[in-house]
């Protein structure tokens, strides 16, 4: 009885298999009867000159071809007859060598780093990979599968080591890295992109709501500094007409784009940009500042608390399909696969990048690969594994053996008629 566990697919491709395979042995064991008829009748009904002779010698010899083929093709996978024959039932013997040689197999054919490569290369993985993304069910999809994976790995994370390790690769970079050229270049874009008007009035509004919201404390600090002789009445008229004056100033300056505060406004910012390019004093003192911030407890601990953010988001976008979040990202990875298509060199590089991974992973987990395949055809049974073979091979095997049957009856022809020839 062959068990159901094992190597091999399902129940149903198995039952298919094994009516083919059954059908295919009546098939040639058909032949086998019809030839062993035939050999009856015309060794028992009919003499061996003439047709009957030619007929004769063709059962003959394909009830020799047949047999021979049968036992061929059955000693393959069991002991005839089950007569324990030397060198029968070869496959459930040889299990072991069977594994270590499909081991050896794929690991020169399928595991070999030019083959990989050159079946990389050919394959165009990166086109395939585009064509998919750039298609909005397929990129949601991504999308999706993305998010979740996400929120899974960050449920099995240690939630404080994670945030250990952001603040200290964060606050590591930081240290490490020059702010003062990005800095400039932040203030060199800024300045050549035409908002500094914008940016000047936004910033003249805010410090004058700024003063309007804090009139009193304003006011009292205004009181402390006054002369004793002053009246209260005095300097309060005083205060009254500077704050005044400061909202008619700003109204001017907001509403003039020539106005000549807002020109040294911009040459003060101009000069600020040439400074932070040229000047090494300044960039040595934007860096100590760097430096001190970086020692802040406080700004650790808002680096530390981005990854509960992300972590929180993850989890909302997880439980929540069709959020926002999934939404961005199905753009984004849509954008990135048509970014694909139409970029060759892109295109080309990940080509590359996927074949140097996979020789790398071939090179390192080949071994281990072939252990597998090796320990996991050791712990098949031999029988199962003869039956599977069987199963896959055996309707290719059944007709070998029809067409031993048929050959031998030919060569039978063949041998009666040079005999003839030759009497």
């Amino acid at each position: 009885m062959i068990k159901t566990t094992g190597p091999g697919p399902g129940s149903g491709y198995e039952e298919r298999r094994t009516r083919e395979l059954r059908r295919w042995k009546l098939r040639a064991n058909s032949f086998l009867f019809g030839a062993f008829v035939v050999f009856l009748v015309s060794h028992f009904l009919g003499s061996d000159s003439g047709i009957n002779g030619f007929i004769r010698a063709a059962s003959e010899a394909a009830l020799i071809g047949g047999i021979a083929d049968w036992f061929a093709v059955t000693a393959l996978f069991r002991h005839p007859l089950g007569i324990p024959i030397p060198h029968t039932a070869l496959i459930p013997k040889s299990k072991d060598e069977i594994g270590t040689g499909l081991a050896q197999f794929v690991q020169q054919n399928f595991l070999d780093p030019a083959n990989l490569r050159q079946w990389i290369e050919n394959a165009d993985i990166a086109t395939r990979l585009g064509s998919w993304l750039v298609q909005p069910e397929h990129a949601a999809l991504a999308a999706r599968r993305s998010i979740e994976t996400g929120a899974t790995l960050a449920q099995t994370m240690d939630d404080e080591r994670v945030a250990a390790l952001i603040t200290e690769t964060s606050l590591d970079w930081l240290r490490q890295t020059s702010v003062t050229p990005l800095i400039s270049l932040v203030m060199d874009t800024w300045l050549k992109g035409g908002h500094v008007d914008d940016s000047i009035a936004v910033a003249l509004r805010g410090i004058d709501l700024v003063v309007k919201e804090n009139r009193v404390f304003l006011r009292n600090n205004f009181a402390r500094g006054e002369p004793w002789w002053l009246p209260e009445w005095a300097g309060e008229r005083i205060f009254d007409r500077m704050v005044a004056s400061f909202h008619v100033l700003v109204d001017e300056v907001v509403a003039d784009p020539h106005h000549p505060i807002r020109r040294d406004l911009e040459r003060m910012l101009t000069q600020m940009a040439d400074d932070l390019r040229n000047s090494a004093e300044l960039a040595a003192r934007i860096e100590e500042t760097k430096l001190r911030l970086l020692d802040s407890p406080d700004l650790a601990a808002a680096i530390g608390a981005q990854w509960e953010v992300v972590h929180e988001s993850l989890q909302r976008s997880a439980d929540a399909p069709g959020s926002d979040v999934e939404r961005r990202l199905t753009e984004l990875i849509q954008w990135w696969g048509g970014r694909v298509l139409a970029d060759r060199h892109l295109r080309n590089r990940l080509d590359n990048w996927i074949a140097q991974a996979a020789e790398r992973l071939a090179q390192q987990w080949d071994d281990e690969v072939i252990g597998l395949i090796e320990t996991t055809v050791e712990r098949w049974d031999p029988s199962e594994i003869s039956h599977r073979l069987e199963l896959q091979l055996g309707q290719d095997l059944q007709f070998v053996r029809i067409n031993g049957t048929v050959v031998g009856a030919l060569v039978g022809v063949g041998i009666h008629a040079l005999l003839l020839l030759t009497a």
